[in-house]
């Protein structure tokens, strides 16, 4: 298995030479050590690291927070802070930039490698869960019928391609809109209904509705397909 990469941003560098030498111990491959926040994003876009061990307060204009914000906005890297103390505002600061996880100084080896294998993994799983999510979304897409979808309260929450070129609507103009203002005569069981177009038109359809169970075993909402009479 190849080695897992990491950037150690601190500007304490007897701590950083220190921290660099127990993870190469622990068989991670450190890509650099970074003063600053712009030799992190120098890093970072030129090495790519799985993780990224941010100290805090750091050199330059920027602190540890607002590098952290940036490499995971911009770049996608995960990052967890490296801390000895910290006041209480800026560890609310910290816990804002959802972090991957605290390493508290003086390092132990035990904790050191739990919160880096805990926050590759987090990382790892995020990342598949959203390309599922968009996978899902072009799944639906593909169908050649006419989907609708809507959450627990009949609002609209996703349609597909096929409904947005028989509607005439795009999502973002109907997102949060009741199903029902779309659709007039929507009913239980009842068929047909009628399809306002965004032109005005009213398109006679049948339609068949599938309750979408949530985690909590509830109905999450519905997915309408819908056929042009």
């Amino acid at each position: 298995m190849p080695e897992k990469r990491i950037l150690i941003v601190e500007d304490e560098r007897i701590v950083a030479e220190d921290l660099k030498r127990l993870l190469i111990r622990m068989g991670y491959a450190v890509t650099a050590i970074a003063a600053s926040g712009e030799e992190a994003i120098r890093s970072v876009t030129t090495d790519r690291p799985d993780l990224v061990l941010m100290d805090i307060r750091i050199q330059g204009p920027q602190d540890g927070i607002e590098v952290a914000e940036h490499l995971y906005a911009e770049y996608d890297v995960p990052v967890s802070y490296l801390t000895a103390f910290a006041d209480a505002p800026t560890l609310d600061r910290a816990k804002a930039t959802m972090p991957f996880g605290y390493i508290l100084k003086p390092f132990e080896t035990r904790s050191l490698q739990v919160v880096i294998e805990l926050a590759i993994h987090r990382h790892m799983m995020e990342r598949v869960v959203g390309e599922m999510d968009g996978w899902h979304a072009r799944a639906l897409d593909s169908v050649a019928g006419v989907l609708f979808a809507t959450d627990r309260a009949g609002l609209l929450i996703y349609m597909n391609k096929a409904a947005e070129k028989l509607s005439g609507w795009t999502p973002d103009a109907l997102f949060g809109k009741p199903m029902s203002a779309l659709l007039t005569g929507l009913k239980e069981h009842a068929n047909p209904a009628t399809l306002q177009t965004k032109s005005g038109e009213g398109i006679p359809v049948t339609y068949t509705r599938t309750s979408l169970e949530g985690a909590d075993g509830q109905p999450d909402g519905e997915l309408i397909v819908v056929n042009k009479i």
